[in-house]
């Protein structure tokens, strides 16, 4: 059963990370004509310290036993695991954007930033899970 403050706590973290994310993967990628999937862990690198931070300090605050440093290592592979996740769905998003021939009807930036939308929901879905059911999983008193 998914409790449901902690979701919504996630969740909050989750928009920051995502305004984060989105703004450094937009600078990254438009401005500084970085390739997508570069942009995109520079994105998750960003977000990646604001999530541990809050989530460490907020969304999971009432698990007192989960030791800092286990679940900063724990909090970190999940987090990569989720980066996979969302770079493979970019990757097979801009392939298929290229064979539909997307960019003809739509601008880069916006192909770009739907592909990153669906990538981000990919990565928070995984992340949630990881997150709650081991990164900040409560040591046995």
């Amino acid at each position: 059963m998914v409790d449901r403050v902690r979701f919504l706590r996630f969740g909050v973290v989750g928009v920051a990370n995502t305004l984060i994310t989105i703004a450094v993967f937009n600078v990254a990628a438009l401005m500084l004509h970085v390739p997508a999937l570069g942009a995109n862990a520079l994105g998750w690198a960003a977000g990646f310290a604001n999530s541990y931070f809050w989530n460490r300090r907020w969304t999971f605050a009432d698990r007192p036993g989960v030791a800092g440093g286990r679940s900063l290592r724990r909090f970190a592979i999940a987090s990569l695991a989720a980066l996979a996740a969302s770079s493979a769905v970019i990757a097979a998003l801009q392939a298929l954007a290229q064979t539909a021939d997307v960019h003809t009807r739509f601008s880069a930036p916006i192909v770009l930033n739907a592909i990153e939308a669906v990538a981000i929901m990919a990565s928070l879905t995984i992340n949630y899970a990881l997150a709650t059911a081991w990164a900040f999983k409560e040591d046995p008193a």
